[in-house]
């Protein structure tokens, strides 16, 4: 089983020491990876360019094992979906990422929803419910499902179950467009299984939260969910080879879109 992990960050400019080794190790053969982490919640722009120059640098340094969601903190307007068209068409990462510097409904996000429909790209959202310290637009499920209903043509990835997994998996399961992943230290085998039961293997992605997490264990609890071959093989690579398969990296139409 060739694995891919959809959901990884950066320790600073660089993969977490031992990464790639870990991933030869355990059979992971691409990591899709993001910023944000150390970076603050509601970072200035030039912070954010700054994080994708890094990543953009550890996608030239490992081109076969590692693939990059931009992240924008939407507040930045214009500069911000600039330099989303520019890492998408001129430096070939794969996606967007939105933190928790707006809530992912907000109509600030629309622009970045809808060039990454031009692209086709993946948009990775962390969704997280707190019962308490829930954080000021830290998106949550009902957030994700809004954005669905409105861009039934975007796909969307729901990070880590949304925390709270039942309620979580019941509202983005009647938007086929919505996907979620398997990171977070709280989602065992068993929300594992939950989320597969009822959205279909198709709709689940295996990630790690790297480097904040082991990716060992992450993949345990995957291989502990009871699954069949054929379902593993979907959510341990299948559906994201899928979704990264049908990205396109931009032409002069889609340049004209940026506002």
């Amino acid at each position: 089983m060739n694995m891919i992990d959809a959901h990884v960050h950066l320790q600073g400019a660089d993969l977490a020491p031992g990464t790639l080794a870990e991933g030869d190790r355990l059979g992971v053969k691409l990591f899709v990876c993001c910023t944000v982490v150390g970076m603050g919640y509601y970072p200035k722009f030039e912070a954010v360019s700054k994080s994708n120059d890094d990543l953009y640098a550890v996608m030239r340094r490992h081109p076969e094992r590692v693939a990059g969601y931009c992240y924008v903190n939407p507040r930045h307007g214009k500069a911000a979906l600039e330099d989303f068209r520019r890492r998408i068409e001129d430096q070939r990462m794969i996606g967007l990422k939105l933190w928790v510097a707006t809530l992912c409904d907000d109509p600030l996000v629309f622009p970045f929803i809808e060039q990454a429909i031009t692209y086709n790209a993946p948009i990775l959202i962390h969704a997280w419910r707190k019962t308490v310290g829930q954080l000021p637009y830290e998106s949550t499920a009902e957030h994700v499902a809004n954005l669905a209903r409105r861009y039934p043509e975007a796909r969307i990835i729901m990070a880590h179950m949304a925390g709270k997994v039942e309620s979580a998996i019941n509202l983005i399961e009647p938007y086929p467009n919505v996907y979620t992943d398997t990171s977070g230290s709280p989602i065992g085998g068993a929300e594992v299984s939950i989320a597969v039961n009822r959205l279909g293997a198709e709709r689940v992605l295996f990630g790690s939260d790297l480097y904040g997490a082991c990716l060992a264990s992450n993949i345990g609890k995957v291989l502990g969910a009871g699954l069949s071959r054929e379902q593993l093989d979907l959510v341990m690579g299948g559906n994201m080879e899928r979704l990264l398969g049908g990205v396109s990296h931009g032409t002069s139409q889609t340049r004209g879109i940026v506002q």
